[in-house]
């Protein structure tokens, strides 16, 4: 791939020489190319797109100004990973935009702007069916677009469309399955019939359960618990996709030691998932999970499907502080590997951990913390319900 205006002026043609270089890394990124994380190799880009590398530079600055770039000082710049607070704010904002552009949409919708969101909504569709993530985001985009553009707030659109550069790096993080795709097409027919409607109530209902939907499948594929609904963003009717499940055996073994180092490991991995402060090292998490044991009295169990151990809780009985004659379980740390997070494998891991583990009526409780909201929904859909907030001060 050549781009032209190499040896020209460059005091003419740098500036659209490298909005042009911007626009090519842009399409390498938004195309899964490079993944959120992934280190933009300055060299290689200037080598592949036949430039030098101040245009390189100046493009990737334009990047971090869009958000698909983060520059650290001495490494270089990096597609941007979102954590989950980072996740659940964007589609805060994301719901504010959306459902104001579309109370506004109700009154002031022309045909001419229906009919854009109606072939937004076929090639959503289109997209579907042929299970191109690709082709999704993008149609994704135009959709949510044309619903802004429809509430003739230029403020908003625009907004809107620095946004979704952001929400297409968050869906490059996961990998929806085809039942996720249907039901987000399912979605903005949904959401275009209430608008035709012109139906205020039904058109922000629709499309607020569309925004937290995804959002939800988001943050659970992003905790380190994993989905527990993989088809939380269909619409609530019959029409939907039924959800897809974990139908595998799950094992519940008791740890050994030998297990301490691949626990220790899991455990720093469930300290950066959840965006943790915890600044230990492994060995220090390795040595704090034998004294868990031998001098605090938690019980470890792996999870295991066949011989492969792919997540493990911790938890101990002690007295329930809500009824000082009895004792409840306390549920300290519940982890699933990455790629198992997905088919309501946490779900399926927290029932198989229950069955073997707790008494039936027994009361069980567990903290999660504010930099985790994939686990507040997560916790939830399991059938936990709020009990108490615990906040934290640090004083200096």
């Amino acid at each position: 791939m050549k781009i032209e205006g190499r040896g020209t002026d460059l005091s003419v043609k740098r500036r659209p020489l490298a909005e042009t270089v911007r626009e090519q890394i842009s399409s390498i990124i938004l195309n899964g190319e490079l993944k959120p994380g992934d280190k933009l190799n300055e060299m290689e880009i200037a080598g592949r797109l036949e430039v030098s590398r101040g245009p390189v530079r100046e493009a990737a600055r334009q990047l971090e100004e869009m958000g698909l770039l983060e520059t650290h000082a001495f490494r270089g710049s990096y597609v941007k990973k979102f954590s989950q607070r980072e996740v659940a704010d964007i589609y805060s904002l994301r719901e504010i935009l959306e459902s104001t552009a579309a109370l506004e949409a109700v009154r002031l919708a022309t045909p001419s702007d229906l009919n854009a969101i109606e072939v937004a909504m076929r090639d959503t569709e289109t997209a579907a069916l042929s299970n191109s993530r690709s082709r999704m985001m993008e149609s994704d985009a135009a959709f949510h677009t044309a619903l802004c553009r429809a509430g003739k707030n230029d403020r908003i659109t625009e907004t809107f469309k620095r946004l979704a550069t952001e929400l297409r790096l968050v869906h490059l993080m996961m990998s929806p399955n085809p039942e996720q795709l249907r039901a987000a097409a399912l979605d903005h027919a949904a959401i275009l019939r209430a608008l035709r409607s012109r139906n205020a109530q039904h058109v922000v209902d629709a499309l607020r359960s569309h925004i937290t939907g995804e959002r939800d499948v988001v943050l659970q594929y992003l905790a380190p618990h994993g989905s527990n609904t993989g088809s939380s963003v269909s619409p609530r009717g019959v029409d939907g996709p039924q959800e897809t499940r974990f139908t595998g055996k799950i094992i519940i073994s008791r740890h050994s030691a030998k297990d301490y180092p691949l626990l220790a490991r899991m455990n720093r991995e469930l300290a950066d998932d959840e965006g943790h402060r915890n600044p230990m090292t492994v060995a220090q998490m390795e040595e704090r999970f034998r004294h868990f044991v031998n001098k605090e009295g938690w019980s470890v169990d792996l999870f295991k499907v066949g011989d492969e151990i792919v997540g493990y809780a911790t938890h101990r009985r002690d007295n329930d502080p809500t009824n000082p004659n009895r004792q409840c379980v306390f549920l300290k740390q519940f982890y699933i590997v990455r790629h198992y997070r997905r088919d309501n494998f946490g779900k399926a891991a927290f029932d198989a951990l229950a069955a073997a583990r707790f008494q039936e009526g027994e009361r069980v409780v567990l903290e999660v913390i504010e930099n985790n909201p994939g686990g507040r929904v997560f916790w939830m859909r399991v059938g936990f319900t709020p009990y108490s907030s615990m906040l934290e001060y640090i004083h200096q």
